[in-house]
């Protein structure tokens, strides 16, 4: 079962992707109309470094939780 603080991780992740995403495409529709992207390079740039935060951010979460739950519990 996924703690309160893996959920919000989680949530965090999906927010961060969705946002790095909508900047990939902003870059993409841009580059079709010949456009140099100035103000979107700097939002994907930012987005993407929240990506990799909230991503490590997850991940480290989660390998505690399961480190605690592979923990052979004595007494």
């Amino acid at each position: 079962m996924a703690t309160k603080e893996l959920r919000v991780l989680r949530h965090r992740y999906k927010a961060a992707y969705t946002s790095y995403m909508h900047c990939v495409h902003a870059v993409s529709d841009a580059s079709e109309e010949g456009v140099w992207p100035t103000e979107i390079i700097k939002l994907e740039a930012d987005a993407l470094q929240e990506l990799n935060s909230a991503r490590q951010a997850l991940l480290d979460a989660l390998y505690a939780h399961s480190m605690k739950a592979a923990t052979p519990k004595t007494g």
